[in-house]
């Protein structure tokens, strides 16, 4: 792109959520303006609705195209493709919306494969609202994952320079279990160098948690430490992955807070959402590693109890946004 600022597109999600509250919020910074232009691929009823009931001056203009941004020297546009009389009703689902959210994302993609974009955050949508659009689909990451053509990617979490890739993601733990096999696991640890590296160069440092208690303690909570994790780690540290564990879970986490390491890859989803939300639930971010395409989001749902209240924090959208900005300065390094 010849502009010197990204163009970030940022799907609305479901309108019934505080999806469209916390982008007007994060919209509204006008310092945000000076990181990049940003597309919103959503409804106008409900933006200028949040944009009234929050007293935001900040209202899209009505655009068809990214490029429209750098030929009409704008900062901020929004489309609708076509669904402009959506049901506005906070706090209820509708599958027409879901419909709608899943198109949003579909247009987004493509424009970021085709490089027309330089990243998409996505704002959230809501699972039941896909099973009752009957969209085969349980998530943004899979479905971008589809829409991509990517096989091997992966579930992370972001906040203030710490990484959490998680090797299994919406799985029971019994089948995250069953999941956690050497070649598999090989892999997620090189897809969080591939991506980490670019960023941290020679400083990174991945650290492994284990899955059993203690990390197994040499074989009496577990084997999976000695039999799976420790021979993973040992190929790919021959790879030249800087890489090292298994860890207990229970303190390989704080030692990623006080910036031993850089990431961890943990085992299963819990294992790596709970020490995060648990420090950083308001400003994590939940990126997909391994995909063609820079995609960040809020690390929350539609939360569709306060929605249409003007009490949603837009803290980890705005964190998601500037990821987003800053992977799409390093992506072709």
């Amino acid at each position: 792109m010849m502009d010197t600022l990204p163009i970030i597109a940022i799907t609305m999600g479901d309108i019934n959520g505080i999806g469209p509250e916390i982008i007007v919020k994060a919209l509204t910074d006008q310092h945000i303006y000076k990181k990049a232009r940003f597309i919103v691929v959503g409804n106008l009823k409900a933006y200028t609705y949040y944009a009234k009931l929050l007293n935001s001056s900040v209202i899209p203009e009505d655009i068809l195209s990214p490029e429209e941004l750098i030929s009409d020297q704008l900062s901020l546009g929004i489309t609708e493709l076509g669904y402009e009389t959506l049901p506005f009703d906070p706090g209820h689902i509708y599958p027409e919306n879901s419909i709608a959210s899943t198109e949003w994302i579909r247009q987004a993609v493509a424009w970021a494969l085709e490089k027309r974009v330089d990243a998409i955050v996505t704002a959230p949508i809501t699972k039941d609202g896909l099973a009752k659009a009957n969209i085969p689909y349980d998530g943004h990451t899979t479905m971008i994952a589809h829409l991509t053509g990517t096989k091997d990617y992966r579930m992370t979490l972001y906040t203030k320079e710490k990484w959490i890739v998680h090797h299994t993601g919406h799985l029971s733990i019994l089948e995250a279990i069953s999941k956690i096999r050497l070649e598999p696991l090989i892999r997620t640890i090189e897809i969080c160098y591939e991506q980490l590296k670019k960023i941290y160069h020679s400083e990174l440092r991945i650290a492994v948690a284990g899955l059993n208690p203690h990390a197994g303690e040499n074989g009496l909570f577990g084997k999976e430490e000695i039999e799976i994790i420790e021979p993973a780690v040992k190929v790919c540290r021959a790879k030249g992955i800087p890489c090292s564990g298994p860890y207990p879970p229970d303190t390989v986490f704080r030692r990623l807070w006080l910036s031993e390491f850089n990431a961890v890859v943990a085992m299963y989803h819990d294992q790596g959402h709970i020490p995060l939300k648990l420090v950083a639930m308001d400003e994590g971010v939940n990126i997909t590693l391994g995909l063609p395409i820079i995609r960040t989001s809020v690390d929350h749902g539609t939360a569709f109890d306060i929605a249409g209240k003007g009490v949603a924090s837009e803290k980890s959208l705005v964190s998601a946004i500037d990821l987003a900005i800053k992977l799409s300065k390093v992506k072709d390094s």
